[in-house]
């Protein structure tokens, strides 16, 4: 139901919304939204002036921020020509200060529209279409994981290339020590041990730190998966929509690229669902990496183990590694269960986690180099360590530059502990780091956030909405569960969206080194204008990356619809990121409410565009807010309707 608020006065009111004064350093700011009367309509691009100047402008979400003030009172006034009365009041910013909120009404003849931009999937699929939703069990029994910082009885020792000492002879001159796993990447020998009963892990690191021949010893410290699974079950006959998928503008992104044969991925988790109808036709090789190994398991050659299968329980979470595959390289455009972001792509599972989704920093250095050897493109590691600087292992970081030094592509989760602090192996510059957004382009909850953030792609939130869907299994009294699907939240999930989009890249003959900046350069602006700590540069956008272009947010106009011509009839606004608009211009009449993303700035309505119209008009008057303008927009094929109108008043667009 439309709310329509008459407009009389411009009028301040405290509370709601918040003007405050915010500190930059210890110098005071001036932080504000400008709304509308009582409506939900934020002022865009209204002035901002301090003392007669203007500092900024509002954004699209009616905001400004102004730094570099001092504590001496100014006149503050907000204005912007033919839209709103002026306001003006005095104010005086202080560190941390709260000034209240301002909102004000339009001038009499000004029409105020807002409502949501609502981008329609393409990669809808129902319940009876997913040969295994009926059998979806719930996960409310999930037990997270240990959180001990490092394995209490183990240790990683470096030795140097010299012939003073080796782990045999270590074994020999200390009591109970043995080895465990070792490693030799031609730069000295890497070794796992088990340190002996009674003794602690501090002890013998400070011991082997004295001995001559040692490079380092060092904690073997914990990682784990970063995903939380749902605990809803899913009842027949409900659309199921991979929303992900249009956050990150896949379904334009596979008419450019939709293949990825030529690359392989792998997916250093904790294994995987090998026979999943809709992961088995992509599988290609890997190996199990858990455990120990005697001591004769050199990684060259990796005949340990090579079963990839994922046993982790229900009550355990279920296979984390199958719903990460899954949103990479599921199989598409097959009928059948979801749709991976890279199609026809090779998946190495390499099992780096236990099946109580427990894992540790050396087998993922370990993962790492198995990965490179056996001729991984990307390596997706949803996983990661809550590590200090100080205590970053050098056993990792030496695995993460060997694989960067090979021109490898390293993608890792941000973490999901919601904290100012991004995990290891996402906090070296080598790796692209990935944090989450919900369904509403907002920052997940849960998701790490700081300086070494890269860009955020979807994660899910159940505290707002949903989860992500992919594929997903798990492993009960000898039984293996296999073709079920499922919604988890987490880091992890957003990493495999840009792992299987850098894939796309890569097949498109993008340069592995340019693979970064690609994706960084193209992501949709979200949060404070540039890089910022809680969206590092943006949201994937796959299709901006395909076309090695920053895409601009669809334009939203009133216009009039006649046969297959629209006429533009009012100035034009933009979507907000989580799909809100605002249109503030004098209209009178009936019209249609359009939004429209020209991908290609031709000003024509054509295949790759986003488009979409209102089913009917509204009769918009002047001195009125109108709330609830809802729009319903779909990609544009070459055979769409949409193809075949054409767009007159087409200046108004033109910036």
């Amino acid at each position: 139901m439309k709310k329509k608020f008459l407009i009389l006065i411009a009028m301040l009111i405290v509370g709601g919304l918040v003007l405050s004064a915010c500190s930059s350093g210890s110098s005071p700011s001036l932080r504000g939204k400008v709304y509308y009367n009582d409506s939900d309509s934020m002022v865009y691009n209204a002035e901002v002036l301090l003392d007669g100047q203007v500092r900024d402008r509002t954004d699209y979400y009616g905001e400004f921020y102004i730094t570099g003030l001092n504590e001496d009172s100014y006149t503050l006034r907000i204005r912007k020509k033919d839209a709103i009365e002026d306001y003006v009041d005095t104010v005086f910013p202080e560190v941390n200060g709260d000034l209240g909120i301002i909102r004000v009404d339009p001038v009499a003849d000004t029409t105020v529209i807002n409502g949501q931009v609502k981008v329609s999937n393409l990669t809808l699929y129902k319940d009876s279409e997913l040969s295994g939703s009926s059998n979806v069990k719930s996960a409310s029994n999930f037990t997270q994981p240990n959180k001990e910082k490092f394995v209490q009885d183990e240790i990683i020792v470096k030795y140097d290339n010299s012939t003073i000492t080796s782990a045999s002879n270590s074994v020999k001159e200390v009591q109970g020590l043995n080895i465990a796993k070792k490693m030799n990447r031609g730069n000295g020998e890497l070794v796992k041990f088990k340190i002996p009963k009674g003794k602690t892990v501090e002890e013998m690191i400070e011991y082997f730190s004295q001995q001559p021949g040692i490079e380092y010893a060092e904690p073997n410290y914990y990682v784990y998966p970063q995903a939380i699974p749902n605990d809803e079950q899913y009842e027949d006959n409900n659309g199921i929509i991979q929303w992900g998928s249009i956050a990150s503008n896949l379904e334009a992104a596979w008419d450019e690229q939709k293949y990825s044969n030529s690359v392989t991925v792998a997916v250093l988790d904790s294994g995987i669902i090998p026979d999943h109808e809709d992961l088995e036709g992509n599988i290609s090789g890997g190996a199990n990496l858990v455990g120990d190994s005697g001591g004769n398991n050199d990684p060259r050659d990796y005949t340990a183990d090579t079963d990839i299968r994922d046993r982790t329980t229900q009550t355990n979470g279920g296979s984390h590694g199958t719903h990460v595959a899954g949103i990479i390289g599921a199989l598409t455009n097959n009928s059948t269960g979801i749709a991976g972001v890279s199609w026809g792509i090779d998946l190495m599972p390499v099992k780096v986690l236990d099946d109580t989704q427990n894992g540790n920093t050396f087998d993922v250095a370990e993962g790492i180099y198995y990965a490179v050897d056996n001729g991984a493109d990307i390596l997706n590691m949803s996983l990661g360590a809550d590590l200090d600087s100080e205590e970053v292992p050098s056993h990792l970081t030496e695995a993460v530059e060997f694989a960067d030094n090979k021109n490898k592509i390293l993608v890792a989760a941000s973490g999901n502990s919601g904290i100012d602090s991004i995990l290891y192996p996402a906090a070296y510059p080598e790796v692209i780091a990935v944090g989450a957004v919900d369904r509403n382009n907002e920052q997940a909850s849960y998701s790490n956030y700081g300086s070494n953030l890269d860009l955020v792609a979807p994660g899910g939130d159940f505290d707002v909405d949903t989860g992500i869907l992919s594929t997903w299994g798990y492993y009960e009294d000898g039984t293996f569960y296999t073709d079920e699907y499922y919604e988890m939240e987490g880091t992890s999930m957003a990493t495999a969206y840009v792992s299987g989009a850098a894939a796309l890249l890569l097949e498109k003959d993008v340069a592995p080194r340019d693979i970064k900046d690609r994706l960084t350069s193209t992501a949709v602006d979200l949060g404070a204008t540039g890089k910022d700590n809680e969206y590092g540069y943006g949201l994937l956008d796959a299709y901006g990356a395909l076309l090695n272009k920053k895409i601009a947010a669809p334009y939203v106009f009133a216009a009039t619809k006649n046969n297959n011509v629209i006429t533009i009839a009012s100035n034009s606004t933009r979507m907000n990121s989580d799909g809100s608009y605002t249109l503030s211009d004098r209209i009178i009449g009936d019209y249609y409410m359009v939004s429209w993303r020209d991908i290609n700035n031709n000003f024509e309505i054509d295949g790759g565009d986003y488009f979409g119209i209102t089913d009917t008009t509204e009769d918009y008057q002047p001195g009125v807010v109108y709330e609830n303008q809802d729009i319903d927009m779909y990609y544009v094929t070459s055979s769409s309707s949409a193809a075949a109108l054409s767009v007159e008043g087409i200046e108004k667009l033109r910036d």
